[in-house]
């Protein structure tokens, strides 16, 4: 039985996709930490980023494996793993397939840090059993990307795409729907919708911006970027502006993508999920029947959903 004074250190974030997922901590906090639309590290109490032992790690495992001994599916945290070195990487995802019957090992991974590994490490990682990646694409538009400080580009996110597909792996990108705010969201949606289209990724995960308050229960700061909503330097986008959002992204997608797009967060006024290729009519229908709503009850809605901004 496992000893509950002795229990491995555990993810504070996953993706909602990985509920099921067997989590294992190779790095705390994220090193980058400087995107404005977040700080949900320092916000959540981790307000540093360091590289767990790969001791300290295996013996995570082993204890993991006491209460799991059948695990399929693994996430790897938190929000940058891969900073550990791709030795250190190959290290635990080779132990973790001797450990367990995965059938699939994923990992969060920052654009730039993938670029900066190149292909040739890509390929070993995905030798050593990687076999999807969670990006933060956030958006498509260099202005929107340069103004969050988000530390990647458009091409750079295409150039590192070509490389986990060859090597197989898959990719899941994040796309926060209200980045542009109200001024610049029909840019951010049409970059966003043109880049999807050109690299084809496996997955798109939409959910809204979300911003942190101070909040006397949690130790850290509030999200950057309400400074500057309170200044009145940034106007948020409108929650009907948010769906609006949402309406043009999947419009602007290519009809003949495989690509899975869904809303797979809480904090989505629409939710719809389907295939590009096989359901963006649907997706769109579902999307209009709820535009076609009385101004009222849509009004209702986005009250019930909530905002934090």
């Amino acid at each position: 039985m496992l000893d509950k004074n002795n229990v491995p250190e555990m993810p504070i974030i996953r993706p909602p996709s990985e509920w099921q997922s067997l989590l294992v901590r190779v790095t705390r906090g994220c090193k980058w930490n400087r995107c404005r639309f977040c700080g949900i590290y320092p916000h959540l109490g981790e307000p540093g980023f360091s590289i767990r032992s790969a001791a300290e790690i295996k013996h995570d495992i082993d204890l993991l494996k006491q209460c799991h001994p059948d695990a399929e599916t693994v996430f790897v945290g938190d929000a940058d793993p891969l900073q550990a070195g791709v030795n250190t990487f190959v290290e635990i995802a080779v132990y973790l397939r001797q450990v367990f019957p995965i059938k699939r090992l994923t990992s969060y991974a920052r654009a730039s840090t993938l670029w900066k590994l190149k292909k040739d490490a890509i390929k070993v990682l995905a030798q050593a059993g990687l076999n999807r990646v969670h990006i933060g694409l956030e958006s498509g538009d260099i202005k929107t990307l340069r103004f969050y400080r988000k530390g990647h580009s458009p091409e750079m996110i295409k150039e590192t795409s070509a490389w986990l597909k060859e090597a197989g792996i898959e990719i899941s990108f994040y796309v926060l729907l209200g980045l542009g705010g109200r001024d610049h969201w029909q840019r951010h949606i049409r970059e966003t919708s043109k880049l999807i289209n050109e690299t084809g990724p496996e997955f798109v995960r939409l959910r809204r911006l979300w911003l942190y308050e101070s909040d006397a229960q949690l130790s850290g700061p509030e999200t950057p970027l309400l400074t500057e909503i309170r200044a009145g330097t940034f106007q948020p986008q409108t929650a009907e502006g948010t769906v609006l959002e949402l309406r043009m992204l999947i419009e602007g997608l290519d009809d003949s993508l495989s690509t899975f797009v869904v809303c797979d967060h809480g904090n989505n006024y629409v939710c719809v999920s389907g295939i590009m290729k096989e359901d963006k009519k649907d997706m769109l229908a579902t999307i209009d029947t709820f535009l076609a709503l009385p101004e009222s009850e849509r009004e209702a809605h986005y009250s019930a959903v909530g905002s934090q901004i």
